[in-house]
């Protein structure tokens, strides 16, 4: 995902995003390419963006980001896109599955569930995982 750039020529990346997104694959970057694009705008001042993935959410291409703050997971719906705010608070629990193409994140916390599947980057999606769970004890 290209970053902008100040008159001076040097990228702007206020997020950290650059690196995240620079994990995923070809593929998984152009699908995404909106909802990430959401995201940035939606990010908070000294919000970073620690691990980003992309796959289907509610049947459309998106993306999960987990920042310094919360779990963000967007997707592109045409004229309305779907976000939803995932706090990293206790109860929280994240299950995974994979098959040998492609993973599925689970979360839930109470009656709510989101579900985030045709995830390319299996790595990613058990890092993501792995790094929710620590956070929320």
């Amino acid at each position: 995902m290209p970053t902008a750039a100040d008159p001076s020529g040097t990228p702007v990346d206020p997020h950290g995003f650059a690196g995240p997104v620079g994990r995923l694959g070809g593929g998984s970057r152009r699908s995404a390419r909106s909802s990430l694009a959401v995201a940035a705008a939606l990010l908070g001042e000294g919000e970073t963006v620690e691990l980003t993935l992309a796959g289907r959410v509610y049947g459309q291409d998106g993306a999960a980001i987990l920042t310094s703050h919360r779990l963000l997971v967007l997707n592109d719906r045409e004229f309305k896109p779907d976000m939803v705010e995932i706090p990293l608070a206790p109860g929280l629990m994240v299950a995974g599955w994979q098959d040998d193409r492609s993973a599925s994140l689970t979360f839930t916390a109470g009656e709510f569930t989101m579900v985030i599947d045709s995830i390319r980057e299996r790595e990613l999606a058990q890092e993501m995982a792995a790094s929710v769970r620590a956070r929320v004890g």
